[in-house]
């Protein structure tokens, strides 16, 4: 496995899922979108999940986003090493603006203020050599 930065797993980084870990490392969110009916797709797939086109490419979508769902997480859920460390974690489901709703976490949020509706911006945090994942913050501090 290769080294991480937070102690935490790094994501499997397969040919299809290259050019999204790739722009969140240039500090960039993207996802599929089909040129044949305008659909974002995400997460990844080969085809649109509306129309079936395999014209899907890669598009840089807006930062920002609203919370849609979310859960607090308070305890160890896995068994990995140093994951206490950053409880409590919020856990979210992010409408994009410009794009689909995907799972993120909210960092630099305390979890008594999370709420359905809150306005989200994207943030990318280095978890591993040459690797960032995308988080979100609290629209208004960021």
């Amino acid at each position: 496995m290769s080294k991480t930065i937070t102690g935490t797993p790094l994501p499997e980084i397969t040919d299809q899922t290259r050019p999204f870990w790739d722009a969140a490392n240039e500090n960039k969110l993207v996802m599929q979108k089909c040129t044949r009916c305008g659909t974002v797709n995400f997460p990844p797939k080969p085809w649109c999940i509306e129309c079936g086109s395999r014209d899907i490419p890669w598009t840089e979508v807006g930062p920002g986003g609203t919370v849609y769902s979310f859960t607090i997480s308070r305890s160890v859920a896995m068994n990995w090493p140093d994951w206490d460390k950053q409880l409590p974690v919020i856990l979210c489901l992010v409408d994009v603006d410009d794009g689909a709703r995907m799972y993120a976490q909210v960092v630099d949020c305390a979890p008594e203020k999370i709420a359905i509706g809150m306005r989200l911006k994207a943030t990318f945090a280095p978890i591993g050599d040459g690797v960032s994942i995308p988080k979100f913050v609290p629209a208004d501090t960021a």
